[in-house]
Formats: structure tokens, C-alpha cells, sequence
């Protein structure tokens, strides 16, 4: 009988500790989630800009007022626009997403689908 307790407890001892790893591990922070937020915000300026130019041969301003209702995201934070309607664009975002003082710097541009950490934040 004390042979099959300690078969057991000792699968139920690592499933508890498991269970605790997972939950601790996997806890996503405020600063995370908005940092995941800013660049799901990004990506998808990034396919719009690729949509557009595929449909009409230009690249948008993101920065126009005419997109502004497709881009919420963009009102809460500082942006610095760079379009050239034939060559491409940039996207750089500054914020202070986790509270510490100083702004990350997070950019997209034409050239790929992914957005850059250009300043860990």
C-alpha cells in the first residue's frame, strides 16, 4: 500500500508544481499587454499600407485624418510619419508603456511585415 502512495504522490506533487509554474509563468503584465496591443496597432497599419498600395500604386499618409477612424490606436501615443507616396513609409511610435520615465521607441515601414523595437522602453 505504501509503494502505490508514493506512485501516487509523486505525479500529483510535479502536476501541483506544474500547475504553479504555468500560472506564474504565464501572468502577462499591464506593460505587456499594451506592448502587445501597440504592435498588433502597427501590424496592422503595416497591411493596410500593403493593401492600399496593391490596389491603387501609392502608399497613404497614416497620419491623415480620412484613416484616423481605422487607426484609433494612433491618438494615444507620439508618432513620427515618414511617406513618400511611391517609396514607402515609416512609422516610428514613442511611449512609455510600463511607467518608468523613459519612452520605447517601436517602428514599421514598408520593407517588412514586422514590427522593430528600435529602443527598449
Amino acid at each position: 500500500m505504501t509503494r502505490w502512495l508514493q506512485w501516487v504522490e509523486i505525479p500529483l506533487i510535479l502536476a501541483i508544481l506544474g500547475g504553479i509554474g504555468i500560472a506564474r509563468f504565464s501572468a502577462i503584465t499591464p506593460a505587456e499587454a499594451l506592448e502587445i496591443r501597440l504592435e498588433a496597432g502597427l501590424l496592422q497599419l503595416y497591411e493596410m499600407e500593403a493593401d492600399h498600395f496593391a490596389r491603387n500604386g501609392v502608399y497613404f499618409r497614416p497620419d491623415d485624418p480620412a484613416y484616423r477612424a481605422y487607426l484609433p490606436w494612433m491618438e494615444e501615443y507620439a508618432i513620427e510619419v515618414r511617406h513618400d507616396p511611391r517609396r514607402g513609409f515609416s512609422v516610428v511610435v514613442h511611449a512609455d508603456l510600463d511607467g518608468d520615465g523613459e519612452a520605447g521607441a517601436w517602428r514599421v515601414d514598408e520593407s517588412m511585415p514586422e514590427v522593430v523595437r528600435a529602443v527598449n522602453d
